[in-house]
């Protein structure tokens, strides 16, 4: 997802101009907020595509989006979405049963990461609120369960043309907005 940026197209240039010949200064500002509208569309378009297709919690999905905003002077803006390990432990995913099993009677434990496809952890067992499996025999060793990272949750299931076209769309209705504005005088 890194280096994905809100591209202006050259149509929005040629309006632009043309509406604003007049006051060539007010043209990057004008780009500027309807880019930073754009691109604060687009991680919430972001954080409602995961929330609707997986069970990953809400500040999962918070934490690993972040945005660079467009200023007058550099018309860039940029979403992005990183994490910090190669997968996100089961936690951040629905999975039953909360508490811990650790000292009772076996109960199998499920997980969930696509919504509709629970599945159950071979050999899990849940402490502090951590999803582990056992990977031989005896009790040890065991390994935490973990599932994919918002990246790459995003990287499937057309996430990306869907976020690219948000933004297209978005920044052209705010264009529009941030034209009229600035026509009528009512900002600087």
């Amino acid at each position: 997802m890194a280096d994905n940026y809100v591209r202006l197209d050259e149509s929005a240039v040629k309006k632009l101009t043309s509406y604003l010949e007049g006051m060539p200064k007010q043209a990057p500002v004008a780009i500027a907020r309807a880019m930073n509208r754009a691109i604060d569309s687009t991680k919430t378009e972001a954080s409602r595509i995961l929330k609707e297709n997986y069970t990953i919690k809400a500040s999962s999905v918070k934490q690993s989006l972040s945005v660079k905003k467009a200023s007058k002077n550099e018309l860039v803006a940029q979403f992005l979405s990183s994490a910090n390990s190669a997968s996100l432990s089961m936690s951040h995913y629905k999975f039953s049963p909360n508490k811990e099993t650790t000292g009772k009677a076996f109960r199998p434990v499920t997980a969930e990461i696509k919504k509709g496809s629970p599945f159950e952890v071979k050999n899990g067992f849940v402490w502090n609120g951590t999803v582990f499996r056992r990977t031989g025999k005896k009790r040890l060793p065991i390994e935490v369960k973990t599932g994919p990272t918002v990246p790459q949750l995003l990287s499937q299931e057309d996430a990306f043309e869907a976020l690219q076209e948000k933004a297209e769309e978005t920044f052209m209705k705010r264009l529009d907005h941030e034209v009229g504005v600035l026509l009528k005088g009512v900002t600087k």
